[in-house]
């Protein structure tokens, strides 16, 4: 009997230990602008390589890109993989230099 009903409640407890409450995987991972004029992003004609990735300079790549949207993406860091065709990926080093630019 016991068996049975551990059984019965151990699929309930696993599925709810696996959803989350949040959007845990960007959680302090990314940096977001958002600008509701934007629309698809072009990144092939940027080139801010070496740049440092503060307000200011993501405000003027997502206007460069006609991008909706910026996510600045830190290394070793989690970040979501949905593809969004407004968005404009900035990649970071360390020291917060971007070493490229992406739509998606």
């Amino acid at each position: 009997m016991r068996l049975s009903v551990l059984l019965s409640v151990l699929p309930a407890v696993l599925l709810a230990a696996c959803t989350a409450t949040g959007n845990s995987a960007q959680t302090g991972s990314t940096s977001s602008f958002s600008d509701s004029t934007g629309g698809l992003c072009n990144a092939d004609s940027l080139k801010p390589a070496g740049q440092t990735a503060d307000q200011r300079q993501v405000e003027r790549l997502v206007k460069q890109a006609g991008a909706a949207q910026a996510r600045v993406l830190a290394p070793d860091r989690m970040y979501t993989t949905d593809y969004a065709p407004s968005r404009l990926n900035i990649r970071v080093d360390e020291q917060n230099r971007i070493t490229s630019v992406y739509c998606g």
